[in-house]
């Protein structure tokens, strides 16, 4: 049972490099050839010294002794230049799929539902993105080398047998050996991989929230506190290094220690042979040149099972992320290009862990323009209902129906495009004002943005910049005021020019002349438009048609 599910395992793992393989199979291609060169090349040396010692010496012919020598040094020069060019293209083949690994894996992570993110930190993220590096030796010459080290066995073994097949038989027996000990590893050695890969990626985690967040932990003079924690996991890693090293270190020794130990036996049977007069030296160093090429396949082969544990951990972590199910089965609906804005939600039953409910049996119905202020305590459900709208979390049951379609029936990304989101935790990139605005709608005029940006209030602040609207903001916009921020997101928004529009909390950071300006726009700007604005406050907004009181994810009151 355990073989079957170990070969099946394997085949899945197999058909997943040569998917990877063939999508760049021309470098991979040009280098497995002048590797192949490389090997054949390496086959005729040990019989040219036989001949010198078992021909030329003995009969002191300097022209078949200069024959041999410049053949020999020919024989180099071209391993050589097939050994540059075989790296090189192994080199460019190596860099163009890791390249594309680490494309598509980002790609799959931005397509991953939000609900995976809120059970995994970005530093973690960010190392298993990292850790597409151990798959490196996949895609090395080291694989290739592997399946011709087959090749060299085979020619190896034939040649072996014609010199001395006695000795041959005994080296034979040396086999059964390495595939016991590194049977026994290679197990051990892809957990400790594993458990290495898990640990640095908590340590990423722990390093990135601590840097993040270095504000907080100043402010609370936690900077020991945190370096304590930090070097807890530092010791767990230092640990299962350690281990891996030790291994790693014993099994390669070991399969040495065989290797060698069949050599000897090789050297006393072979050399009793010479003394008795059956046995040449110059066979005997042809046999000992191809001996190493038959254990030296045979040991490549056997520690390929440990030295590529660390990669196929890297491999199932990898496939980990890819085979996760993202939004794109969601995404292959009806597209919409315009909303009249309609939204009802039916017997809506939904829970962010399974256990605790946030709405259950939710009953909501938004006309097309209206304009709607949502209100209630924190933990009510307020931002929860943004949320499902979206499309970001799926209920447990019932259903969300906008325009008379359920969303589910709907392209998710067609669907967020009708939408635009101004949420009180505003999130702008380490980029200039313009690009922070131009965000939402890449393709937005000049005109456009800056129209956007009066609307919003943001002119004012921008145009006082310095470099003024090519100004970069820092990372999450850290340059700019929670209030100017907030502006240049409301500008986001606008410039998007979508059919529903969702206010968060939006005005937390807004002075009062910023609150009066987003009243104008609800009721002049955006009197067509669907508009959702939450709120933990009543907000006294001229225009809202409707007040909706959450509390404990049930609508309490409306007004």
């Amino acid at each position: 049972m355990n073989s079957s599910r170990e070969i099946s395992q394997f085949r899945n793992k197999a058909i997943s490099l040569i998917v990877l393989i063939r999508l760049y199979k021309k470098p991979f291609i040009i280098g497995s050839l002048f590797l192949i060169f490389l090997s054949l090349l390496s086959l005729p040396t040990p019989y040219l010294l036989k001949v010198v010692v078992d021909r030329v010496l003995p009969g002191r012919d300097m022209g078949l002794l200069n024959l041999i020598i410049l053949t020999l040094v020919g024989i180099q020069v071209a391993r050589l230049g097939f050994s540059y060019l075989s790296n090189y293209y192994f080199g460019v083949f190596n860099q163009e799929v890791l390249t594309g690994i680490k494309k598509d894996l980002f790609r799959r992570l931005l397509r991953l539902p939000l609900s995976f993110f809120d059970r995994q930190q970005s530093g973690y993220l960010l190392c298993r993105v990292d850790e597409v590096e151990g798959l490196s030796l996949f895609f090395s010459s080291t694989t290739v080398r592997l399946a011709l080290s087959v090749l060299e066995f085979i020619f190896s073994l034939v040649i072996l047998f014609a010199l001395n097949w006695k000795l041959t038989l005994i080296a034979l027996g040396i086999l059964p050996l390495l595939y016991i000990a590194t049977k026994h590893y290679s197990g051990r050695l892809r957990r400790l991989s594993w458990e290495v890969m898990e640990k640095g990626a908590m340590v990423s985690s722990r390093v990135q929230e601590a840097l993040t967040g270095v504000d907080v932990v100043k402010v609370f003079g936690a900077e020991e506190r945190e370096t304590s924690r930090l070097h807890g996991l530092l010791d767990d890693l230092k640990q299962a290094n350690i281990q891996r090293t030790v291994k790693t270190t014993l099994s390669s020794e070991l399969l040495g220690l065989i290797g060698a130990l069949g050599g000897y036996i090789i050297l006393w049977y072979s050399g009793w042979d010479i003394i008795r007069g059956s046995f040449t030296l110059g066979s005997y160093i042809a046999f000992s040149g191809y001996l190493a090429r038959l254990y030296g396949p045979t040991q490549m082969l056997a520690s390929a099972g440990l030295i590529f544990q660390p990669a196929f951990s890297a491999l199932d972590r990898y496939r980990e992320l890819m085979e996760a199910a993202g939004e794109e089965e969601k995404d292959k609906g009806r597209r919409v290009e315009r909303l009249r804005g309609e939204i009802e939600f039916r017997e809506v039953y939904f829970s962010y862990d399974g256990q605790k409910p946030v709405f259950e049996g939710l009953n909501l119905r938004i006309s097309a323009g209206e304009k709607v202020l949502i209100t209630g305590p924190n933990g009510s459900g307020k931002s929860t209902l943004m949320k499902l709208l979206l499309g970001l979390y799926r209920p447990q049951r019932g259903e969300i129906i906008i325009d008379g379609y359920n969303i589910e029936e709907l392209s998710l990304s067609s669907l967020r495009e009708r939408i635009s989101v101004v949420s009180q935790n505003v999130f702008l990139f380490n980029d200039t004002v313009w690009n922070n605005i131009l965000y939402s709608c890449p393709e937005a005029t000049d005109t456009e943005v800056r129209q956007a940006a009066v609307l919003s209030g943001a002119a004012k602040f921008i145009e006082k910049l310095e470099q003024g609207y090519n100004t970069v903001v820092g990372e999450t916009g850290k340059k700019l005021s929670g209030g100017e921020k907030q502006k240049i997101a409301l500008a986001r928004a606008l410039v998007k020019d979508a059919d529903i529009l969702i206010f968060d909390e939006a005005t937390a950071h807004l002075d009062k002349e910023s609150e009066a300006r987003i009243e104008r726009l609800i009721t002049d700007n955006f009197k067509d438009k669907t508009c959702l604005i939450i709120s933990h406050k009543k907000w006294d907004i001229l225009g809202i048609d409707r007040i909706i009181e959450l509390e404990f994810g049930t609508i309490i009151k409306q007004e």
